[in-house]
């Protein structure tokens, strides 16, 4: 079977991080092969900007960090120096965040069946659900009608 799109995802926590109720939810994606977690990387940005970057194992002991640990399925170490270098800009100072490198499972069936019929994905794009929310939010407001 073909592979499905890789994605990175960072979530950003000013707060505590929220393993235990993280955690669940990945795993219920997991368990449901709707997503394949490749890799997960625990970035640090210091109020100065410093930016540090850990593996989950680093955290041994932490019952938040544990609690998501056993959702990776295959670290395949995809998520680079230069990856969090380059991501740690999207995160505000004095921030922890959570990099996921996750395989979309549920399109790469999809992509066995349409590349059997000769076809292909030529493009894939992200619509952050905020973006999508604020969309809804001004077609409610100017009387439109949602499905």
């Amino acid at each position: 079977m073909k592979r499905g799109p890789l994605e990175f995802v960072v979530v950003e926590f000013t707060g505590g991080f929220p393993g235990r109720r993280l955690g669940p939810e990945l795993h219920r994606l997991v368990d449901q092969e709707i997503v394949r977690i490749i890799d997960m990387v625990v970035v640090d940005r210091a109020a100065d900007g410093t930016v540090t970057s850990h593996e989950l194992s680093a955290y041994e002991g932490d019952a938040e960090f544990e609690a998501i640990d056993a959702a990776i399925q295959a670290v395949d170490g995809l998520i680079s120096e230069q990856d969090v270098h380059d991501l740690a800009e999207t995160i505000r100072p004095g921030a922890k965040a959570l990099v996921l490198l996750f395989e979309h499972l549920w399109l790469s069936s999809l992509r066995t069946v349409i590349d059997e019929a000769g076809g292909e994905i030529v493009m894939a794009e992200r619509i952050p659900g905020p973006v999508v929310d604020a969309i809804e939010e001004a077609a409610v407001a100017a009387g439109g009608r949602l499905p």
